[in-house]
């Protein structure tokens, strides 16, 4: 076998590979429904990470990101993480620990 032969065979099992490869990985990139038949949303949200307390009162979903984004702030520390950590104790999803002193 000449050089020739060896790369056209080298180029063909490449192609062979990547368009294997394209199968199995379109199933899951082509797929314009989710498991329940809706088309997918197609938004994006810009987040910005402040530690700044917010405008508004924190919804419990916005309360429960903020201390997810802010889980290695003190409370003390963090008004952000505060206003979060009040606006689930006022949506009684949490209960405040008295026995302890951080």
């Amino acid at each position: 076998m000449n050089t020739a032969t060896a790369w056209l065979v080298l180029v063909a099992l490449v192609v062979i590979f990547g368009g294997a490869v394209k199968v199995l990985l379109r199933g899951d990139f082509d797929d314009e429904t989710d498991d329940f038949g809706e088309a997918p949303a197609n938004t994006f949200e810009i987040v910005t990470y402040t530690h700044t307390a917010p405008g508004r009162p924190f919804t419990v979903p916005q309360a429960h990101r903020a201390m997810q984004q802010h889980r290695t702030c003190r409370r003390e520390d963090c008004p952000r993480k505060r206003a979060a950590y009040q606006a689930l104790v006022d949506a009684r999803h949490i209960r405040p620990d008295s026995g302890r002193a951080f």
